[in-house]
C-alpha cells in the first residue's frame, strides 16, 4: 500500500502515486462529461439515439465513481499517517492547497464579473463560498444555476467532499484502527440508506418538491464515499488479498443490479414516475456506490486486464486534469451552445450539431483545465512541501 514519502515535485512529501487510479479518475471525468455535455431529446422514435440517450442519463454515475475513489484515498492517507506529527494541519493544509485555489479562483472570477455580465446571485453566494449549497432544499429551483454565460451546477459535489473532509478525519483518528474503520463505514452506508429511504418515501408520499435531494444532499449520498472508506481500510486488514479475488464479482453483480434496473427504466434516471425509479433511487444507488468502490478495487488487481486499462495513457491524462475539467466543462458548456446551434441550423442533423458542441466543449475544457493546472495550480501545489507526511512512520 500507498506510503508516505516523496513523490513528484507536484507533490512533496505525498504518497507514491498509483498510475491506475489516474485511469479512475479518467473514467469518471469522462462519463461527467458525456452527461453533462452530450444532452438532447431522450425521446426521438429512433431506438438508436434513444437507447445512447439513455446511457447517457445513466452516467451521472462518473460523479460516484469520483466520490469513491475519494474516499478511498482519503481513508487511505488518514490511516497511514496516525502516527505523523500535526495530523490534523498536515492533513487539512494539503486539501486546502489542491481544492480550495480553484474553487474559490473560479468564484472569484464570477464575483467579478458580476457588474460587467449583471449576474445575480441573490444571496447564494455565501453559501457556495461556505460549500453548503447543496444542503438546502429546492435548490434546484432558486440556485443560480445559469449565470448567464456561467454553470457551476456541478459544484454540489465539490460542497459533499468538503464537508465529509470536515467530519471523517476526527472519526479516523479516534478509530486508530482499521477494522474498525471499516466496520463504521459499513454502518455510516447503513445510516445514509436509511435517511436516502425516508426521503424518497416523503417526495413520493407528499409531493416533496426536489428531486435531486436523494442524490445531491450529503446525509443521502455520502455512502458513495463510505464505500471508498471500507475499501481503504479492509486493503489494510487481513482481508485485503480475498477483497481483491472478490472485486471483479462485486463489481459485477453491481453491474447486473444497475443493468437490470436500467432495462426496467429505460435508464437509470430516478426522476421517473416508475417502481423502477424508485428502486434506483433508494437501493439503486448502493449499488452504484458498491460497483463504484469495486472498480477502484480492480485498479489495484495487479497485472489485471483492468489495471492495464486504467493505466492507458489517455485515461491517465484524463485523469490528472480531472478537477479542472469538472470546474470548467459546465460553463463551457453553455458558452460553446451556439456551435451546436448552428451546426445544426446549416447541416440539419441535430444529432451532429450535439456532437460537434459536445467535442468543442470537451477540448477546449481540458485545454483550460490543462493551462490552469500548469499555470495557476502548480504553484500551490508545490507548497505542499512545507507539509509533508515524511516524518510518519
Amino acid at each position: 500500500m500507498p506510503v508516505p514519502q516523496k513523490s513528484d515535485r507536484d507533490n512533496p512529501g505525498g504518497f507514491v502515486h498509483i498510475p491506475a487510479l489516474d485511469g479512475v479518475r479518467g473514467i469518471a471525468i469522462l462519463l461527467v462529461l458525456f452527461d453533462h455535455l452530450f444532452w438532447s431529446n431522450d425521446k426521438t422514435g429512433n431506438k438508436v439515439f434513444d437507447f445512447i440517450s439513455a446511457i447517457r442519463d445513466s452516467s451521472y454515475v462518473g460523479v460516484d465513481l469520483f466520490f469513491a475513489l475519494s474516499g478511498f484515498l482519503i481513508t487511505g492517507i488518514l490511516l497511514d499517517t496516525l502516527d505523523a506529527p500535526h495530523y490534523f494541519k498536515t492533513f487539512y493544509a494539503r486539501r486546502a492547497l489542491r481544492i480550495f485555489p480553484l474553487y474559490y479562483g473560479f468564484l472569484l472570477l464570477l464575483f467579478c464579473l458580476t457588474p460587467l455580465l449583471h449576474l445575480k446571485w441573490s444571496g447564494w453566494q455565501y453559501l457556495f463560498f461556505t460549500y453548503t449549497a447543496n444542503l438546502v432544499p429546492g435548490r434546484w429551483q432558486h440556485t443560480p444555476l445559469h449565470l448567464r454565460f456561467f454553470n457551476i451546477d456541478q459544484f454540489w459535489s465539490l460542497q459533499v467532499e468538503e464537508q465529509f473532509y470536515w467530519l471523517w478525519p476526527l472519526l479516523v483518528y479516534r478509530l486508530r484502527n482499521a477494522r474498525s474503520v471499516a466496520r463504521a463505514s459499513l454502518i455510516g452506508c447503513g445510516v445514509v440508506f436509511g435517511v436516502r429511504l425516508f426521503c424518497v418515501l416523503m417526495k413520493h408520499h407528499s409531493g416533496f418538491a426536489d428531486p435531486y435531494l436523494p442524490y445531491s444532499f450529503t446525509p443521502c449520498c455520502a455512502d458513495n464515499l463510505l464505500y471508498g472508506c471500507c475499501l481503504a481500510a479492509l486493503m489494510r486488514s487481513p482481508w485485503r488479498n480475498r477483497v481483491l479475488r472478490l472485486a471483479p464479482y462485486l463489481f459485477c453483480a453491481a453491474l447486473i443490479v444497475l443493468g437490470v434496473l436500467g432495462a426496467l427504466n429505460g435508464g437509470l434516471d430516478w426522476m421517473k414516475p416508475t417502481r423502477a425509479a424508485f428502486l434506483i433511487a433508494t437501493v439503486g444507488f448502493s449499488f452504484v456506490g458498491i460497483g463504484s468502490a469495486g472498480t477502484v478495487a480492480l485498479a489495484l488487481r495487479p497485472g489485471s486486464a483492468a489495471t492495464r486499462l486504467f493505466q492507458s495513457r489517455i485515461l491517465r491524462f484524463m485523469g490528472e486534469y480531472s478537477y479542472g475539467i469538472y470546474v470548467f466543462h459546465y460553463s463551457v458548456g453553455f458558452v460553446m451552445a451556439p456551435v451546436r446551434s448552428f451546426v445544426d441550423t446549416q447541416l440539419h442533423v441535430k444529432a451532429l450539431g450535439v456532437l460537434c458542441g459536445a467535442v468543442v466543449a470537451a477540448l477546449l475544457s481540458i485545454a483550460l483545465a490543462w493551462l490552469s493546472y500548469r499555470f495557476y495550480e502548480r504553484p500551490f501545489l508545490r507548497l505542499k512541501r512545507f507539509f509533508s507526511y515524511s516524518g510518519a512512520t
